[in-house]
């Protein structure tokens, strides 16, 4: 079983406690702490690890280019929606516009604004959001990517709204054009397992929840089992450990059990717990 680095711990994330989120937020503020705990887990066997598009993982891939003394793939998670609704929030939409921009650069952004403009008129609001897409990852595309994730939020309520057009499209931007693996995150495998099968796609892999406890595991865990025993495709597990809430042998025990799942995605913030994560798993 192959363990990809998981990086809600980085970006201050907890699925159990608040004040632990704050406090890996306020000692992942240095990029030079996640850099030191991504190194450990490379020296201990890692070789991919998850990112979102948050400008923090972007400050690690910069700092990662310019100091690198291990090697890395990253699986790159996009939108970064907590960020679209926090910027927003607090600075309107020309400061969430603006701050894009900023990002991405502004001869790319130039090119895509004539591009959208010209698909606003024909009300073709797929290529618009398209559009979109390619803008926030502009920044990462330099970097050791090798596929990119659509964000369970995003893919959960176009599974539900059966937007099959938007996955199609998705797909074959991500591999004809970038040429990278695409994937699908969600916290509802049945109706996306369902769906995919419907519509005749094939993602190079799903990423869900696969825990003993049946933590974000939709509809409900038995579902989610069911669904895993009779997939053909390749799973990627995620919320292993529910935060933190299980024990590790018996997580390792319950994940290992299904064939499909081909990965597990695992956040850890010391080399311990790395180690631990590396030894059980084996």
């Amino acid at each position: 079983m192959e363990l990809i680095l998981g990086h809600n711990q980085f970006i201050g994330v907890s699925h159990t406690s608040e004040e632990r989120g704050r406090e890996r937020a306020r000692r992942f503020s240095k990029v030079e702490n996640i850099y030191r705990v991504v190194e450990a887990a490379s020296a201990l066997g890692f070789k991919n690890m998850m990112i979102e598009t948050h400008p923090r993982m972007l400050d690690f891939l910069q700092y990662y280019e310019q100091n690198q003394t291990f090697d890395m793939n990253f699986y790159l998670q996009v939108p970064y929606v907590q960020a679209y609704i926090q910027t927003i929030n607090q600075r309107g939409m020309r400061g969430f516009l603006s701050e894009t921009i900023g990002r991405a650069g502004l001869a790319g952004t130039s090119s895509l604004a004539l591009k959208s403009a010209f698909n606003l008129l024909k009300k073709d609001y797929l290529a618009i959001a398209l559009s979109y897409f390619k803008l926030e990852i502009a920044p990462f595309s330099e970097f050791s990517v090798k596929a990119l994730i659509l964000h369970n939020t995003l893919t959960d309520l176009l599974m539900a709204l059966e937007v099959s057009s938007a996955f199609s499209a998705f797909d074959q931007y991500v591999n004809d054009t970038l040429k990278l693996d695409f994937g699908l995150a969600t916290w509802n495998f049945s109706l996306v397992k369902r769906n995919l099968e419907r519509w005749n796609l094939r993602p190079a892999f799903v990423m869900t929840p696969v825990n003993v406890k049946g933590f974000d595991m939709n509809p409900t865990q038995e579902d989610v089992e069911a669904g895993l025993r009779e997939y053909d495709g390749a799973v990627f597990a995620m919320n292993v450990l529910g935060g933190g809430a299980y024990s590790l042998p018996e997580a390792v025990s319950y994940v290992t059990s299904f064939d499909a799942v081909r990965r597990c995605v695992v956040g850890a913030s010391s080399r311990e717990h790395l180690k631990e994560l590396v030894e059980t798993f084996k």
